[in-house]
């Protein structure tokens, strides 16, 4: 009996590995951990700053999260990952999504002056998860070039 668990549990957990190592799970891990990284990061400050400065910094915290996606992808899913920059504009734009909303939910009143923050959000993510991804590249060539 015990044995079947063991087994059963086994099998999961490659079934995850499996999942998590396809372009697909590497795209859905490096989105939502930079959407989880930005919540945390305005709900801590939305304690210690206002709304209004909170929507001024708010493309550092999404520029932040981006360049980690970008790495991210390059890092796990490689140089030749399938459909890079349609991912990197994908992600730049959750991201971009996920704070402006953060923004909403937790000042209301704040939501007039949310289109430009939404596009200087966008432009600030757009610009970093491609830096984010040139960091890794370079990374993987660095670590490629040291190795014996």
């Amino acid at each position: 009996m015990l044995d079947t668990c063991v087994d059963g549990a086994r099998v999961a957990v490659e079934n995850i590995k499996r999942a998590a190592a396809s372009p697909l799970g590497i795209f859905i891990y490096a989105a939502l951990s930079g959407m989880i990284g930005i919540v945390i990061l305005v709900v801590f400050f939305s304690m210690v700053f206002p709304g209004s400065t909170l929507l001024v910094i708010l493309p550092v915290f999404i520029s932040f999260n981006a360049a980690a996606g970008g790495y991210g992808i390059v890092d796990k899913g490689g140089c030749d990952f399938p459909w890079l920059k349609v991912s990197l504009i994908v992600i730049s734009g959750l991201l971009a999504a996920t704070g402006c909303f953060s923004i909403i939910v937790l000042f209301p009143w704040e939501a007039t002056t949310i289109g430009i923050h939404f596009l200087l959000g966008s432009l600030a993510a757009l610009v970093f998860s491609f830096f984010g991804a040139w960091l890794g590249a370079k990374s993987k060539k660095v670590k490629r070039t040291s190795q014996p």
